[in-house]
Order: C-alpha cells, then sequence, then structure tokens
C-alpha cells in the first residue's frame, strides 16, 4: 500500500506522456482492425496495399485525435490548477483514455476469437451472462487505467534528463506526425466538395405525390393470385392491379438483396457500381448517384426502413440521400455525414466500421441495445422480423409528415429460409416451431401476410385521403431461393393513371426512370433503366449478376465466397433474359446453358437467339462496365 501512495505521489507526469501512450493504442487497436478487414472479404479488398496501409495510418491518427479532444478540458484545468491533489485526479482522469482504447481492443480481439473458435461471443449473451462481460469489462477499464498511470510514470521519469528543448521537439514532432496523419485524406478526398450535389427545386414540394416504393424479399411472381396462382395468396394486390399498371414480366438485376435494392435506388447495373455481396458499398460518384438523392433534392423527406444489416443505406453508403435509414430505429445520422464529407469512402468508411463493431458490443453489454446476429438471422431465420415495426412507422409518417415523402419499406418476412406468419391459412394444422426450411405452405401464408400489409397501408391512404396524392409501388428484389424467374411489379398512380398491362419484359432498374418520368425530372444519363410510362422494345435484354459459388465451413456453418479478385471481383455468373429465354453464364466453370423462363406471359415477336448470340451480349455488356473478359472469351457455347 505504501508502494502505491509512493508512486503516486512521485508521479509528475503531464498530458503530454499521455498522448504519448494514446498514440500508440489507438494504433495498435487500429491495427487490430485493419487486420481483420483485410484478412476477409471486405469493402477494402480491391484497394491497393499503398491505399489499406494509409487507411490504417489515417485512422489511427483520428482516433488518436478524437481520444485528445475529450481531455482537453481537463488538459486546461491541469494546467490552470497547481494544486497536487487536484493533479493526481487529472492524471488518472488522462490515463482513462488509452485505458478505455486498450479496453475496447481486449473486448474485441476476445470476441472475434471466441465467436471464430466456438460460434459464441457477445451476440450470444443473455441475463447473467451478459452481466458478467459488463463486469469483465469494467473491471478491465480499471486495471489498464492503473496499468498505464505507471506506464506514463515510468515514460515521465525516463524523460527527466532530457533538455526542455528536446521534449518541446518531440512533443511538436508527435502531433505534427499525427495531424498529418489525419488530415492527408482529407486533402486528397475528391469529395470534400460535392461536384455531384443536386439543384434544389423545393418550391413545388406541396405538389408531389408521396411515394412509397414496397419490395418483398424473395417472391416469385408464379406465387401469387395477381399473376393467376391457383390459390389466392394476394387478394388486396389482386383488386389493386385493376386500377394499376402492372409488369406482367419484371425481373430482377442482382441475385441478392443488397445488389438488388441498391440497383433499384441508383437506377444502375451492380456491374456498374459493384455492390452485389454483402460486402460491397457504393464507392465515389456513385455514392451520391441516386434516386433518393433526386428525390430530397427536390422537397422530399426520404426515409428507408430495411433490414440494418444486409441492405441497409448508410451501410451501403448512400450519401446525401436519406433522411432516416434504418430498419429497426430510423434516426438521422449527422457524424456520418460530417465525416463522409470529410474523408475519401475507404477512409471514412473503415473508421466507420470500426466505431459499429465496438458501439454494438458495448450497447449490448450495458444493455442499451440488442445486439443482433445478422448472419444467422438472414441464412437461419430463427425469428421473425420486425416487418410489422416498420410498417406501423410508416403509417406515423404520412400522419406526421409535413412535406412530400419518399419511403423505402423492405418486406423481409418472405425471405426465409423460415417463415413466421401471424395467421396460418394454407399452412393451417402445421407447427412453426418444426418447419423444414422453405415449407411452401408457409411461405405462401407470409405472401399473404406481405398482401394483407399493403392492404393495411392502402386503407390509411384512403381513410387519409392520400389515395391521389401517392404512388404506390410494390416489387421484390429477387425470386425465393434466387431462382431465374420473374418478380411481381404494381405501380399504381393518383386518379388511377396509366392502368393496364405490360407484357415486354421489365426489370427493376426501370423503377427509379418510371417515378422521375412521372414527375417530370429528367432522367439522368448514368440511369440504365427506361420509364415504363414510354413504349418499350420486345427484344430489350434483361442482365442479372450473381455472386460466385459458394461453401459451408465445416465447423462455423458460415457461407464462404471465393476472394474477391480481378478479372471479375465479388461477380460469379451473369444472365441474360431475352423475351422468354435466358442464358446463364458461369465465369469460374467457363460454361453457358440456358432455358425458357417458367409460366412467361405472352408472345415473343422473335425466335429465342443461338447461344453464341447471347454469350456476344452477355460479353459486351461486361465490357462496357470495364471488365477483362479475355477470359470469358475462350467459353464454347
Amino acid at each position: 500500500m505504501k508502494s502505491i501512495r509512493k508512486m503516486i505521489k512521485r508521479a509528475r507526469f503531464s498530458p503530454l506522456e499521455v498522448i504519448l501512450l494514446i498514440a500508440v493504442t489507438s494504433f495498435l487497436y487500429t491495427l487490430m482492425e485493419w487486420l481483420f478487414f483485410i484478412s476477409k472479404p471486405s469493402f477494402i479488398n480491391t484497394t491497393s496495399f499503398s491505399g489499406k496501409f494509409f487507411v490504417l495510418l489515417n485512422s489511427s491518427a483520428v482516433l488518436t485525435i478524437l481520444a485528445v479532444l475529450t481531455l482537453v478540458p481537463f488538459i486546461l484545468l491541469y494546467y490552470l490548477v497547481k494544486n497536487r491533489t487536484v493533479r493526481v485526479i487529472l492524471r488518472f482522469i488522462f490515463c482513462l483514455a488509452p485505458a478505455l482504447i486498450a479496453a475496447c481492443m481486449t473486448l474485441l480481439l476476445v470476441d472475434n476469437t471466441t465467436y471464430t473458435l466456438t460460434s459464441f461471443g457477445v451476440v450470444s449473451t443473455q441475463g447473467v451472462v451478459r452481466a458478467f462481460y459488463l463486469a469483465g469489462f469494467i473491471l478491465l477499464t480499471l486495471i489498464l487505467e492503473w496499468v498505464y498511470f505507471g506506464w506514463t510514470a515510468s515514460i515521465e521519469r525516463s524523460r527527466r534528463e532530457s533538455s526542455p528543448k528536446a521534449k518541446i521537439g518531440f512533443s511538436l514532432s508527435l502531433g505534427l506526425l499525427i495531424l498529418i496523419g489525419a488530415a492527408f485524406s482529407v486533402v486528397i478526398n475528391p469529395n470534400f466538395i460535392n461536384p455531384l450535389a443536386f439543384t434544389s427545386n423545393k418550391a413545388n414540394s406541396k405538389k408531389l405525390p408521396n411515394i412509397l416504393l414496397i419490395t418483398g424479399d424473395g417472391i416469385n411472381a408464379e406465387k401469387l393470385s395477381l399473376y393467376g396462382y391457383y390459390q389466392d395468396t394476394t387478394p388486396f394486390l389482386k383488386e389493386l392491379a385493376e386500377t394499376s399498371l402492372v409488369a406482367e414480366n419484371a425481373f430482377s438485376n442482382a441475385q441478392g438483396t443488397i445488389g438488388s435494392t441498391t440497383s433499384i435506388l441508383t437506377g444502375k447495373y451492380p456491374e456498374d457500381e459493384r455492390v452485389l455481396a454483402s460486402t460491397d458499398i457504393l464507392k465515389g460518384k456513385d455514392a451520391y448517384q441516386h434516386l433518393p438523392g433526386i428525390l430530397e433534392a427536390n422537397g422530399y423527406y426520404t426515409v428507408q426502413l430495411n433490414f440494418t444489416y444486409y441492405a441497409d443505406a448508410y451501410r451501403v453508403n448512400f450519401q446525401d440521400g436519406f433522411d432516416e435509414a434504418n430498419g429497426e430505429t430510423p434516426v438521422e445520422n449527422k457524424a456520418q455525414t460530417v465525416f463522409s464529407d470529410l474523408f475519401p469512402t475507404d477512409y471514412y468508411y473503415f473508421l466507420r466500421e470500426m466505431y459499429i463493431r465496438i458501439t454494438d458490443r458495448i450497447g449490448h453489454i450495458f444493455y442499451q441495445k440488442d445486439m443482433s446476429n445478422p448472419y444467422i438471422q438472414v441464412t437461419e431465420a430463427p425469428k421473425k422480423f420486425n416487418d410489422q415495426e416498420k410498417l406501423d412507422y410508416l403509417l406515423k409518417l404520412l400522419d406526421e409528415s409535413d412535406q412530400p415523402i419518399f419511403v423505402h419499406l423492405h418486406w423481409m418476412g418472405t425471405h426465409g429460409p423460415k417463415y413466421y406468419p401471424e395467421k396460418q391459412v394454407f399452412s393451417e394444422g402445421e407447427n412453426i416451431q418444426d418447419q423444414s426450411k422453405y415449407d411452401n405452405n408457409l411461405y405462401l401464408d407470409s405472401i399473404l401476410e406481405f398482401d394483407n400489409a399493403i392492404d393495411k397501408l392502402y386503407e390509411k391512404l384512403n381513410s387519409s385521403n392520400l389515395v391521389d396524392q401517392t404512388v404506390l409501388v410494390v416489387g421484390s428484389d429477387h425470386t425465393q431461393r434466387w431462382s431465374i424467374s420473374r418478380i411481381p411489379l404494381l405501380m399504381h398512380f393518383p386518379e388511377d393513371q396509366y392502368a393496364g398491362q405490360i407484357t415486354e419484359n421489365v426489370q427493376n432498374l426501370d423503377i427509379a426512370p418510371t417515378l422521375l418520368d412521372y414527375l417530370n425530372i429528367p432522367q439522368p444519363a448514368w440511369m440504365a433503366g427506361q420509364s415504363l410510362l414510354t413504349p418499350l422494345d420486345p427484344n430489350r435484354p434483361i442482365f442479372l449478376a450473381a455472386i460466385p459459388e459458394s461453401s459451408r465451413d465445416a465447423e462455423t456453418n458460415k457461407i464462404i465466397y471465393p476472394e474477391s479478385k480481378a478479372p471479375y471481383y465479388q461477380f460469379g455468373k451473369m444472365t441474360v433474359i431475352l423475351c422468354d429465354h435466358y442464358y446463364l453464364l458461369n465465369f469460374y466453370k467457363s460454361s453457358l446453358s440456358d432455358a425458357s423462363v417458367r409460366y412467361y406471359v405472352g408472345n415473343c415477336p422473335t425466335d429465342a437467339p443461338s447461344r453464341a448470340e447471347a454469350l456476344s451480349l452477355i460479353l459486351n455488356h461486361l465490357q462496357e462496365y470495364g471488365f477483362d473478359t479475355s477470359e470469358l472469351e475462350k467459353t464454347t457455347p
């Protein structure tokens, strides 16, 4: 006890020694996270090594500066107050900063290790176990604070014999190095002044209709009574179709949710903006070129209600687009906007992912929020999604908004592989808890529940006299289990305008151009789709991208995808749909297969092209978006 008191009494370190340890600890913490991201499929995979290295230096410098800024009031107090007791207390406060960083680093390290080896981690904790994590984190922080107190005192003693000039020179050099590391990325940031900012036209906002884009996850058109299915799975949509524009042969442009919803909102092919897998994000100009950004600039209040971890606009890096974007609790994220404006995409997004990874865990163990496991929820669906909460929030927005709203609500209840409908109609008598994956009857009940939700939404529009002030779009991101077949697409315009059927092939990329056309807003050249309010070419090719073949890890049961690398990166398959026939090119197998589209509606004006012609269309399409197709050209049709 005497030795402890003696050490505290002898400690005379200043904030400068603490800042040195903050810088070292911040670098080690950032290095750990950096190694985590570059060693697995992530948004940074396609960046050069030098680019990745500068991300490491920049992020550690930014973390250091942020930690030091939290101490500024105490540092000022330290130099203003000469009282010895006050200074001892302040020294302990100074050491709390590096101790917290080190404790967070330890928590992440332990959590990554236990989850990798045993599939158990912070996300798995409940009740008493969660409390043990909380107590352990607090205890670890206090221990580390004492350790850092001792280290800082040792550093100060070793520097006592240095001249004042040398001390000042070292401190200035350290500070300059940290500032350069943080400022370097700001200087090279091409988005510091956004050249793609939209021109606002909010003067006419009161005349604009609400736009509600509702997409169900993994819905096959062939399972909807709207499209002739023998069981009445969509009674309301079938009725609404009489006064709506209905696409009989609509197709997705991407295999998965993240690729598809991003292409819907940008009006771009995934091959263009390179968002297809769950690790992809929008970069550069693509982060600013999208439908919600155009609508926001024209007076809309823009909201996305989606599943947070797999298709959330903030995670995909939509910039200047959504006022709210969060599948559980929609919130405005001002900090994200500031950092995204300051730093290039890779730099900003790395900082963002570091922040999310630790705050999710800290929030969980401190009982502030429940951390969810997105992988298990999406691949295994052990519990019901929070679709009803999203719908309730949308109904609330309709009541409270004083400006036109654009809302993209993505309904996950139809996703699978398991379904939890509130009411069992087609699956009556089946035990939901004992269901097998992709049970057809429960899938039909989930589609019926989706139909009921649209019915409830339309009821709200009707009772609020908003039917003729709202454009309602109902569609799907992709088909069930990613088959190549039709998806639903229905558009209801004010005063039942444009009601009818479209039998020409339609794609999700056409949704954004159609909405802009209806609003009389010019379609940007970067949007690849076509307005459905204009004549369509029956021979127009539709392109659908997919990820490579995947496998499962025998120990963790996680899905493993091939490494994202040139020349195909995250892309593994490309399909071209020509009228009622499709052709699928597998990049890694160098194989081309073809088949007819199931339950196609209508007749084709020409015969199906040959495989060689279809292959040529796919290769030309890939080349247009910068892919090296030299190996694919060797494919024998």
